[in-house]
């Protein structure tokens, strides 16, 4: 992982497939202040390859971690640590994310969006490979 810096703001980017982890609350932050396009620069189409791969260990805590979705859109698709709370965002998925929510229901509910990502996961549910 290489460490990214937008805006003061620091993400982890896989070197090797362009994903990124996210620290607990990270997302929020990204999106109210930066393009995301900046942070989110590998291939889609790795990306879509990259989201079959379900054998994943955390970075920080090296245990497997789940496959979540979350509930208002059940295609979007992700990798979570029920040790510390951090996700995975496969390459153009945070673009996707953004572009998608935005588009549909204006940048509130994409702060909003980002916002449930960091309170624990409440709003998604896990499913076990």
């Amino acid at each position: 992982m290489d460490a990214v810096t937008e805006n003061g703001i620091t993400v982890d980017r896989c070197r090797g497939c362009g994903g990124i982890w996210f620290d607990l609350f990270e997302a929020e932050d990204i999106i109210e202040t930066v393009d995301v396009s900046t942070v989110d620069t590998g291939s889609k189409a790795k990306g879509i390859i990259m989201d079959h791969i379900r054998d994943i260990k955390c970075p920080k805590c090296n245990i497997a971690m789940q496959t979540a979705s979350d509930r208002e859109d059940p295609t979007l698709k992700f990798e979570v640590c029920t040790g510390c709370h951090g996700y995975f965002l496969d390459a153009g998925e945070l673009k996707d994310m953004s572009n998608v929510t935005a588009v549909e229901s204006g940048l509130e509910t994409l702060i909003h969006k980002a916002k449930m990502f960091g309170e624990a996961f409440k709003s998604m549910h896990y499913k076990q490979d």
